[in-house]
């Protein structure tokens, strides 16, 4: 602290401290000292005075000589500071007395002893002195012979005492004068000692203040100062320093003066051409932004000129596919669409990895569920791994949050990449993805997702270069499979741009695994969630081949409250079925997971059968996703119920919800993945209940797609080849939906549609736009400039249906060609008795081809089987019902539900839905809706008996085919 002082202060401290601490010390001793010595002499007069007295006073008490007692006290008052004299006998009574009243008499008695003593009382001293006789003073007193039993000598016995009281006043007047006169001194010699300091202080400090002046004055560019202090030999010493340094920055200021003129002159011309060159890297960065500029509009003009034709070629295959061709030209589409849709993967890794290059990806928070995203992935790629049979499955662990923040787009992107890695270099076994929490304190959660495949491996030296751009592990990769080599390096740069990490565990000829840590947050509020509740404790058997698909889908059933049992084998199930309904406790559902070589398996036909009509048990088969022919669909036709692997959450809990409860799921909730029922033709919009949809695209071929696409949809399609044309047909009529292409020549998409809302009075028409650019971030853009949304191009149907509903409320299905694969189990509405006669024939052989996926012969089939049980069960569902074993009624309209889900027999299936459910519900009185159900078997029986139904089957595809053309 004391660093910080001045010098001048520090020379005061260092000369006044010493002197101040003697000089307290000293006068604290010496007062001290003095004031002990006035009590001791105090003390001492006052027993010097009180023996002298008690000595005098033998002779007085010996005779009871009050008189003579008395004038000794007298005479011992006119010593100094004595207030009271008192003399007491043996008895302790006084004899007398002189002065004022003792001080402090209580507990006298205590004191008079055989010693003297004192004690202080008040303001005096009070002194106490025994009076003793004395041998000789006896023998004068006497005149005879000593008696030697009188108390004499120092050792007798007291005969009184004395007692005096001292006054301290006097003492203390002379103590406190010894205090004032001794810090009276004290105080002057430290003034003195001040002045002294202050003095030396003053001679030190004041030549180095001027050195100090006049080194300011040198620093702040006065070289001509100097300094003459004519001080101390030291400062003398540096004060020649400092004139001498002045001297010489003088000398060098002026050198420098003349090299700063010099280097000016230098700079200007230095400037000069700095200006020139400025001027050439202006215009160079000028021609730098304008090839930018250039480059990006190549980027997004090469999107729109190469994803417009590939929106054309894959819409127009997808419609060729649907028609009828011959199984040569089915296979040379199918490499057309698949060649077009690598293309244009190869495409959005390139404007991907420019976006990226450029700093225009803009990364997106938003919540979302993992699960759905993995979920997603998998079923989009799972065609391509059940092409080579491997084994695809999702594992997400129960501590993963449902719920987190991040960019689910570019995610679903890296783990596409990372799967479809997988899945092309791996020949046979498995691809499992796995997402686990890794860490995660409060709203914060890093994430590890893993892809792991047995695959071909990866050696040290190929994974080094593994995510460098535009290269891949092996020359010939993009021989044998195909690429760029971007998608890695697309992914790792994503993962890094989110705060991640990405990276490889891998062994030549063992497989790989590839990880990535994504850093998120926990969403604050849950998204409206699929509300999986817990089916009740129900049981179910589970029969899979492959590992990790049973271990998911089994992590899966048991998360919803379902009790589940797994076996190994087919004959293990059936057993297991067999035992449980012995005891009462049947199995609600059995899974069957099968490989693409067992669809044809006799065994497993058996299996089913046995299930669904001896163990009423009803059947979920799970199967790849396979294009299945004629052998294949019988199988899948005998179950309940049928999906494709790998499974999602929604999918598998609606068709155990459905299977178990005969709960219908919401519209919204049926999940993309499984095959919605066939439509009927009845059930297809009118032309007054459709959509009016304008489609407007200067692109002939993308134009006639859209059409086709939305009439194929039952759409009323209209089209504008330009921005003039549709603001015209927009002016005529009223449009319920408008899809509108971007860039046009003329009028572009943007200024017709803000000339389309310029129309509007009140009623706001949807305008989606259709882009092809990949490049530039437009989204905002077109939503800021009147555009509702917008797809990307090439789009599908399911795009279309998918937008139109959201935009528009109607829901669209396609009018050919229903999916292939089989339909999940519908609950048919309650049908009012009134209407039965109104639901028009009792067989509807183009239903049962369509629900056959078009193949007459299957059709014929089953409706074959559904009227070889037709007589049992009219005669068990009359008999049963006559006695009243509901429970048993139940299953046998269970079973015929089952069995008329696959067959056109409409109101058949209707009916037995209602009596089914009503059955569930307790319904009291289902009488009625027994006997419509018997009368309409009555009037099956009796259509197949006056048919040629199998002819008719035969013939149904060539008749089709012929009205067609």
């Amino acid at each position: 602290m004391t660093k910080r002082w001045r010098i001048r202060n520090r020379i005061v401290l260092l000369a006044m401290l010493p002197t101040v601490l003697l000089a307290v010390a000293l006068g604290t001793i010496f007062i001290k000292t003095r004031l002990a010595d006035l009590d001791n002499l105090l003390l001492e007069r006052g027993l010097a005075t009180a023996r002298q007295l008690a000595s005098a006073a033998e002779y007085g008490l010996f005779n009871e000589h009050r008189n003579l007692l008395l004038s000794l006290a007298n005479s011992a008052l006119e010593e100094r500071d004595i207030r009271s004299v008192a003399i007491y006998d043996a008895n302790q009574r006084v004899l007398a007395h002189s002065g004022p009243r003792l001080s402090r008499l209580d507990n006298l008695g205590e004191f008079l002893g055989e010693t003297s003593a004192t004690r202080n009382v008040s303001d005096a001293t009070q002194i106490i002195v025994p009076i003793r006789l004395h041998q000789l003073m006896i023998e004068d007193l006497l005149d005879a012979p000593f008696d030697t039993q009188l108390p004499t000598g120092p050792d007798a016995k007291p005969v009184g005492w004395v007692v005096l009281d001292l006054s301290q006043a006097g003492t203390r007047l002379q103590k406190y004068q010894t205090v004032i006169t001794t810090f009276t001194l004290i105080l002057l010699g430290l003034l003195v000692n001040w002045f002294i300091a202050m003095r030396m202080s003053r001679e030190v400090t004041q030549p180095i203040i001027q050195i100090a002046d006049a080194a300011t004055a040198i620093k702040d560019g006065k070289l001509e100062t100097r300094v003459y202090t004519q001080s101390s030999p030291e400062l003398q010493q540096l004060e020649s320093g400092i004139n001498a340094m002045a001297e010489s920055l003088s000398t060098a200021y002026e050198e420098m003066q003349q090299n700063v003129e010099q280097a000016t002159e230098d700079l200007r011309e230095t400037l000069e051409t700095i200006e020139i060159q400025n001027i050439e890297l202006d215009m160079a960065r000028k021609e730098a932004l304008e090839a930018s500029r250039i480059k990006s509009e190549f980027l997004a003009n090469m999107s729109h000129e190469i994803r417009t034709p590939l929106n054309g070629i894959i819409g127009f295959t997808n419609l060729l596919l649907k028609s009828n061709v011959n199984h040569q030209q089915r296979d040379h589409l199918k490499t057309i669409h698949k060649s077009s849709e690598i293309l244009l993967t190869i495409i959005n890794d390139i404007l991907d990895f420019s976006k990226i290059e450029a700093g225009k990806l803009v990364l997106d928070r938003t919540p979302f569920r993992l699960w759905e995203i993995i979920e997603d992935v998998l079923t989009m790629l799972a065609p391509a791994a059940h092409q080579k049979n491997l084994d695809l499955a999702a594992l997400v662990y129960s501590d993963v949050p449902k719920h987190i923040t991040g960019d689910p787009l570019r995610i679903k992107q890296i783990i596409t990449n990372l799967v479809n890695n997988g899945i092309k270099f791996t020949q046979s076994g498995e691809v499992v993805v796995r997402a686990m929490i890794e860490e995660q304190k409060g709203n914060q959660a890093t994430i590890r997702i893993s892809v792991t495949d047995t695959g071909v491996g990866l050696s040290r030296i190929q994974q080094q270069t593994l995510f460098t751009a535009f290269s891949q592990a092996d020359a010939s990769t993009a021989r044998r499979f195909g690429g760029t080599g971007l998608g890695l390096v697309i992914s790792k740069r994503l993962i890094e741009q989110m705060g991640g990490q990405i990276g490889l565990e891998s062994e030549l000829g063992k497989g790989s695994t590839f990880w990535l840590i994504l850093p998120t947050e926990i969403a604050p509020t849950p998204l409206d969630a699929e509300d999986f509740a817990p089916l009740g404790g129900e049981r179910v058997i589970y029969l899979e081949n492959q590992a990790k698909t049973g271990l998911a889908v089994s992590h899966m059933i048991e998360e919803w409250g379902l009790e589940l049992d797994r076996v190994e084998s087919p004959s293990e199930l059936l057993e297991q079925v067999a035992l449980a309904q012995r005891d009462g406790r049947g199995y609600a559902v059995a899974i069957v997971g099968i490989h693409r070589h067992l669809l044809d398996s006799t065994q497993y036909k058996q299996l089913v059968k046995d299930l669904e009509f001896k163990k009423d048990c009803r059947v979920l088969l799970l199967t790849p996703t396979l294009d299945l022919g004629d052998k294949q669909l019988p199988l899948i036709a005998s179950c309940s119920a049928h999906l494709t692997k790998p499974l999602s959450h929604d999918r598998l809990y609606h068709a155990l919800r459905l299977l178990i409860t005969g709960e219908v799921p919401a519209p919204e909730e049926v999940p993309l993945a499984v095959p919605a029922p066939a439509p009927k033709l009845a059930l297809l919009p009118a032309p007054s209940d459709a959509p009016r949809v304008l489609s407007v695209d200067d692109n002939h071929a993308n134009l006639k797609l859209i059409d086709a696409f939305l009439r194929d949809l039952g759409a009323e399609s209209e089209t504008a080849t330009s921005g003039f044309e549709a603001l015209s047909k927009v002016k005529q009529q009223h449009f319920d939906l408008v899809f509108m292409d971007v860039q046009m020549p003329g009028m572009d998409g943007i200024e017709t549609t803000q000339k389309i809302r310029q129309l509007e009075n009140g009623r706001h028409t949807p305008i989606i736009a259709l882009t092809a650019h990949a490049l530039t971030e437009e989204k905002n853009h077109l939503m800021r400039s009147g555009f509702d949304d917008y797809l990307t191009k090439p789009i599908d149907e399911e795009q279309l249906i998918a937008v139109i509903l959201r935009k528009t409320g109607y829901q669209l299905t396609q009018r050919n060609n229903p999916p292939v694969s089989q339909p999940v189990p519908e609950r048919a509405p309650a049908l009012k008795p009134s209407s039965r006669a109104e639901q028009g024939p009792c067989v509807d052989l183009e239903n049962s081809v369509r629900l056959a996926g078009g193949k007459n012969g299957l059709a014929e089939e089953l409706f074959c089987m559904l009227l070889d049980h037709l007589d049992d069960d009219y005669k068990a569902i009359s008999e049963l019902a006559r006695s009243g074993a509901r429970q048993d009624l139940l299953e046998r309209v269970h079973k015929l539900h089952g069995a008329t889900r696959y067959c056109g027999v409409p109101v058949l299936r209707q009916l037995a839905g209602q009596l089914e459910t009503e059955l569930k519900r307790d319904v009291p009185d289902v009488q009625r809706s027994v006997d419509f159900l018997l009368n309409e078997i009555d009037r099956i029986r009796y259509w197949a008996e006056h048919n040629d139904w199998q002819d008719e089957f035969r013939n149904y595809d060539a008749n089709t085919a012929n009205a067609k053309t």
